[in-house]
């Protein structure tokens, strides 16, 4: 599993749709008959797919990085159901990982399930949130509820710079966007378009809003700006620029989001970058029932720079990277 969400435990593949929201392959309008309330039980899957062999692009989501993943069946305070998504099959394979739960719910019914999965006990950082996500699902009676693939967001926790070339006039680098512990998020399912919606999640979009990039002075006199383009595949829109804010609005297929760092006209001084969640979580799962876990697990509360942010020197409107060590030309 690794973070590649996609989420891998975390992100999962495009098959979700096949049974989220239809629960697991019945007809859009649910089960049909008088709904009793009875002790059922069953399985639900979290999507793993495979892992790249990159090491530049961080282990595979959750295969390493998912130590435990959580079950909630409509808003309930306490889980129907854990995994330790340490079983064969688990490692960026492309299969699975199975939850196995039990509630005492009405059936035949419509339910909306939300899963988490965290780093656990042994993580670094320990129980900590790496994605979320929530479908709907026919129940029915008895023990027979095998409930098909549900694909999970990614929750932004950690961000990488890098800064692959300067001329005299800009820097081009890429930031890398994980989950906590650095497992990069991306995404290789078929869906066209980021969707925003958290039910059913379908892992292009991070489960915690959109990430900005901007200068941390853009003084006319002593700094400059950070800019980008549209980044898109198709129909699919990842990353959007405009007046001078660079947003990550989707998850694209490497987890890398390219930027351009340019002084201002006739500057002399110094800036950086500052990058910053916008937006709110989904809530698929919500704080009181990560409180109600054992051992309590957390949410990411931001962004951790995992190693210096770049900072560019300005010269008379020139640039210079002064963290990286790659010269203007």
């Amino acid at each position: 599993m690794e973070v590649r969400l996609r989420v891998s435990c975390f992100v999962a593949a495009a098959t979700m749709f096949a049974s989220c929201g239809t629960g697991g392959g019945t007809s859009a309008g649910g089960p049909s008959g008088s709904a009793t309330v009875q002790q059922v039980t069953g399985t639900l899957t979290i999507g793993v797919p495979t892992t790249p062999s990159s090491a530049a692009r961080g282990p595979a989501f959750v295969a390493a990085a998912t130590k435990h993943a959580a079950l909630f069946i409509d808003s309930a305070a306490t889980a129907s159901g854990t995994s330790t998504c340490s079983t064969s099959g688990t490692t960026g394979t492309g299969t699975a990982c199975s939850i196995t739960w039990s509630a005492k719910i009405s059936v035949p019914a419509m339910h909306t399930f939300a899963v988490e999965i965290d780093s656990g006990a042994t993580g670094s950082p320990a129980n900590t949130v790496l994605g979320e996500g929530a479908g709907s699902y026919a129940v029915v009676a008895g023990t027979g509820n095998t409930l098909g693939t549900l694909t999970l967001n990614g929750a932004v926790a950690d961000v990488t710079f890098t800064i692959t070339s300067c001329t005299t006039t800009a820097c081009s680098g890429i930031a890398q966007l994980a989950a906590a512990g650095g497992n990069l998020i991306s995404y290789t399912g078929a869906v066209t378009v980021p969707n925003v919606s958290n039910n059913p999640s379908n892992g292009t979009v991070f489960d915690n809003g959109n990430v900005t990039f901007v200068s941390s002075n853009a003084v006319a006199g002593t700094g400059g700006v950070i800019t980008g383009t549209a980044q898109t595949s198709g129909a699919n829109v990842y990353s959007t620029y405009a007046t001078n804010t660079l947003t990550a609005s989707g998850v694209n297929t490497t987890g890398l989001y390219t930027y351009v760092a340019t002084c201002n006209a006739t500057a002399t001084g110094s800036f950086g970058i500052t990058s910053t969640l916008v937006g709110s979580r989904s809530l698929d799962v919500t704080a009181a029932e990560l409180a109600a876990l054992s051992p309590v697990v957390s949410y990411p509360t931001g962004i951790t720079v995992l190693t210096t942010a770049p900072s560019f020197s300005c010269t008379n409107g020139g640039i210079g990277d002064a963290t990286a060590g790659i010269p203007a030309q």
